[in-house]
């Protein structure tokens, strides 16, 4: 015999999810441990060439060779975005109660993709385009998600989302 219902008789809806599993929802611990990754590899992406040899990293992005030498002394914004990928490896090891510097860290990608598309409107910027364009995109892309990882794990950040009795939530490693 077969395990299919009578003609005449009404089909449950327990017969179309049989076998099937149901769909699993991304944990908002594995989206905000992922968003910080990306989000440490932007800034460490912009930070080390900036640290380490800000001259050639600056004619590599096809500025002018006295252009990039003007621009040597620039070493401190990278050594900022080393600071603020040292401070999002601190959060990922302990996100509850540390939402502000989620929110700190989407805004600083919100606003650098921002002026980074408004110096392409103004055709202001004196490096190559390719650069432009990637650095745009980046930037846009790792705002997009850290925003949306951000607001997926906000319970998660408060330590709302502990059960009683249980160690505190990390972000999964």
């Amino acid at each position: 015999m077969t395990d299919r219902p009578a003609a005449d008789e009404p089909i449950q809806p327990d017969d179309f999810t049989q076998g099937a599993e149901p769909k699993k929802t991304r944990d908002p611990a594995t989206t905000l441990t992922t968003a910080f990754v990306v989000y440490i590899f932007i800034n460490l992406a912009l930070a080390l060439p900036l640290v380490i040899f800000p001259v050639a990293y600056f004619e590599v992005i096809g500025m002018d060779d006295a252009v990039a030498g003007n621009l040597g002394g620039l070493r401190w914004v990278g050594a900022v975005l080393l600071a603020w990928s040292i401070t999002a490896i601190a959060v990922m090891a302990r996100p509850e109660g540390r939402g502000v510097f989620v929110t700190a860290g989407a805004v600083q990608l919100t606003m650098g993709a921002l002026g980074f598309m408004y110096s392409w409107s103004l055709d202001e910027y004196h490096w190559s385009t390719w650069y432009q364009a990637l650095c745009s995109v980046v930037l846009t892309a790792g705002a997009v998600y850290l925003w949306w990882a951000r607001l997926s794990g906000r319970k998660l950040l408060r330590g709302q989302e502990q059960e009683e009795g249980s160690k505190p939530r990390r972000f999964r490693r």
